[in-house]
């Protein structure tokens, strides 16, 4: 190798590296909102936020009522409609619970049984008071409490 090769060889390889930074530079910049686009509905929150679900005239005191309701969820690009039931108790003193329909146990639906003013799990025999305390079986804690408020007397209740 001559002095002139010897040369231009350091001046080759800063051009050489020189395409490859600007390659580099464009690749990264075209490649981080693809990934956003593809990261972006995972990192979305899905709650709905407020759900209106019923009228407090509707609601006799000290009897729980279920209420069916839906609403809709995206999860990642998929829309779906969700149906839920929540129990609605009016209380002597006004104020509204809502409590989920779902036993602690294993998630069995329960019901209201008015007679013996408890509800009940048909599938381990669990047994809850109208405020959703465990009173007999299996669950490990009370039916699970959701977030309610009250305006123009419309109830709503939040998913969150």
């Amino acid at each position: 190798m001559d002095s002139e090769e010897k040369k231009n060889l350091p001046r080759r390889k800063f051009f050489i590296n020189g395409i490859k930074a600007v390659v580099g530079f464009f690749g990264l910049s075209l490649s981080i909102p693809l990934a956003g686009f593809f990261i972006s509905p995972v990192l979305k929150k899905n709650a709905p936020g407020w759900i209106e679900i019923a009228d407090v005239p509707a609601l006799t005191a000290g009897e729980p009522v279920g209420i069916t309701y839906k609403y809709a969820r995206k999860d990642g690009w998929e829309m779906s409609e969700i149906r839920k039931t929540a129990f609605v108790l009016k209380q002597a003193d006004g104020n509204i619970a809502a409590f989920s329909n779902r036993c602690t146990h294993l998630g069995c639906g329960v019901t209201w049984d008015p007679a013996a003013r408890r509800f009940k799990c048909p599938c381990h025999g669990g047994v809850f008071d109208a405020q959703g305390k465990v009173l007999e079986g299996p669950p490990p804690k009370p039916l699970a409490q959701l977030a309610v408020k009250v305006e123009a007397n419309k109830i709503f209740i939040n998913e969150a």
